[in-house]
């Protein structure tokens, strides 16, 4: 209803947001820097942060930018009620 009524191209407030169209902030960048960081030394990272904050389009927007035949990427989706409290107990 109101995407036709402002003439939007696309629904405004879609979760799977573009890489390319995240907004450039200063924890956004700071996230960027620290993954590429971890490509540099060849080790594991996690990300964690609030619900919405672009956890998941960095990781994404860094994935996209690899070659798919030197690096594979592997995102598992942790939420409370899952696999959270299991899988912390093995990394700690």
């Amino acid at each position: 209803m109101y995407r036709k009524y402002f003439a939007f191209t696309a629904w405004p407030f879609e979760r799977a947001l573009d890489p390319e169209e995240l907004y450039p902030s200063t924890t956004i960048t700071e996230a960027q820097a620290r993954l590429e960081h971890l490509l540099e030394l060849r080790a594991i990272g996690l990300v964690t942060g609030e619900a919405g904050s672009g956890k998941t389009t960095v990781c994404r927007k860094l994935s996209a930018s690899l070659h798919p035949r030197l690096y594979r990427v592997f995102y598992i989706p942790l939420s409370t009620g899952n696999m959270v409290h299991p899988t912390k107990a093995y990394l700690v």
